[in-house]
């Protein structure tokens, strides 16, 4: 038996379910809505005729409804919103907020819409009558016959829509309406998929971050007690009872440090991190920082200069966070201002209300796009080339750090020459 085409209903079948598969394979190809929309209106113009409109119509949160008329781009332009002005690399919901109406009012006091879209939640399909020109109305196309199927959005309880829309009266046999229904619940699903693999790199980025910063917080400490145990191995230290017993509190006070510090990366700096505060001599803190830098390979090249530490600078602030924050730019100073003999300047100045921290050094420095860069985004400017280690990853969480703090962190810098980085805190 075949029918008026030729075609016997099994060919028919045949040729659906593999444009349905390349419909599926085409949407997992897709980057962002917009790739999608035109992906989805070339197969659905294959497998249901020239349409006007593919109109998406979502339910809000507090009951609000808002429709995305989307017009075919095959087909003569309405007035609709194109799919080619879509920006690329965005979602569904970013669309809505750019594109989508308002038709809250129309979807919940029509007579005619309210048990279709609200209370009954199934296909349907109308064509050259009432429930048609309502329809119509809802999208703002010219179209006189429309199918409607649920548009399903993963994990969500609202309600969506996905409406198609024709110029001209049409009939819809069930099959038809079955398939528009099948069509548009592989496209809902896909549509959600540029999203999901947005997560899934994002998250994957943050997991990257998170490693990155275990071997970089953690290296330091670890360096330390390193340093002080292989200058305790020299003759003449362990003949000193005095200085083997100051490296050995050194060295004890650094494992202390190491475990602060891992509990500190199960409590990461977040945007709403707020001090724990308690009363310390910042300029003290600052010594410890430089003698422990001073005990690493990457220092034993370098000569620090340390002027402001002479008196105490006595703060409320979180002790162990800004320790954090001077070590980090302490040794970036280091890493950043390879070779020999090079000079690193620690500067501690207070006016009685604010502290300020300077950190000079005689490195390689950067230009101001660089500069700009990695205060406002954050990362790595250097070339990977040079072998300098680091995530790139501090400075953002010493710029919370600070920022909560009530201070700021100011930096300057000149290619060759060197880079200055200032730490201004409030000392209550």
């Amino acid at each position: 038996m075949t029918g008026p085409t030729g075609r016997s209903p099994h060919d028919h079948m045949v040729e659906t379910a593999q444009r349905m598969l390349e419909l599926v394979k085409d949407l997992g190809d897709c980057a962002d809505t917009r790739q999608l929309f035109l992906v989805s209106a070339r197969h659905y113009r294959v497998l249901f005729g020239e349409f006007l409109v593919a109109a998406v119509v979502l339910e809000g949160p507090a009951g609000h409804w808002r429709v995305l008329p989307l017009e075919s781009p095959y087909a003569p332009s309405w007035g609709g919103v194109s799919g080619r002005d879509f920006p690329s690399s965005t979602d569904l919901d970013a669309v809505f907020d750019q594109f989508g109406r308002d038709v809250t009012h129309r979807v919940t006091h029509d007579p005619l819409l309210v048990p279709r879209l609200i209370d009954e939640y199934e296909s349907f399909a109308a064509s050259d009558n009432v429930l048609a020109v309502r329809l119509a109305g809802l999208t703002g196309a010219p179209a006189r016959a429309l199918m409607a199927t649920p548009w399903r959005r993963p994990a969500g309880h609202l309600k969506g829509w996905l409406v198609l829309g024709f110029g001209e009266p049409k009939t819809f046999p069930q099959e038809v309406v079955e398939l528009f229904t099948s069509a548009v619940q592989v496209t809902s699903r896909m549509a959600f998929y540029p999203i999901l693999v947005d997560q899934i790199a994002r998250q994957e980025r943050v997991n990257h971050s998170i490693r990155r910063n275990l071997v970089h917080d953690l290296k330091t400490p670890i360096t330390v007690i390193r340093g002080y145990s292989e200058t305790l191995e020299l003759p003449e230290v362990g003949a000193d009872a005095e200085m083997r017993t100051e490296f050995l509190a050194a060295i004890g006070e650094s494992c202390h440090r190491l475990l602060d510090d891992l509990k500190d990366l199960l409590e990461p700096v977040g945007t709403q991190w707020i001090p724990q505060k308690e009363e310390f001599d910042l300029a003290a803190l600052v010594q410890k920082a430089v003698m422990a830098e001073r005990h690493t390979d990457r220092a034993k090249n370098h000569e620090f200069i340390v002027r402001g530490t002479d008196e105490p600078v006595i703060m409320q602030g979180d002790r162990r966070k800004l320790r954090r924050v001077i070590e980090n730019l302490l040794s970036n100073a280091v890493k950043y201002s390879p070779g020999v003999g090079k000079k690193v300047a620690i500067d501690v100045a207070t006016n009685g209300t604010q502290a300020a921290i300077s950190f000079r050094d005689q490195g390689i420095g950067m230009t101001p796009e660089q500069l700009a860069k990695v205060m406002s985004e954050g990362g790595r400017v250097v070339d990977v080339s040079m072998g300098i280690e680091g995530s790139g990853f501090g400075l953002q969480s010493c710029k919370t750090v600070v920022s909560a703090h009530q201070g700021e962190i100011r930096a300057s810098s000149v290619p060759g020459v060197g880079t200055t980085f200032t730490v201004i805190l409030s000392l209550t």
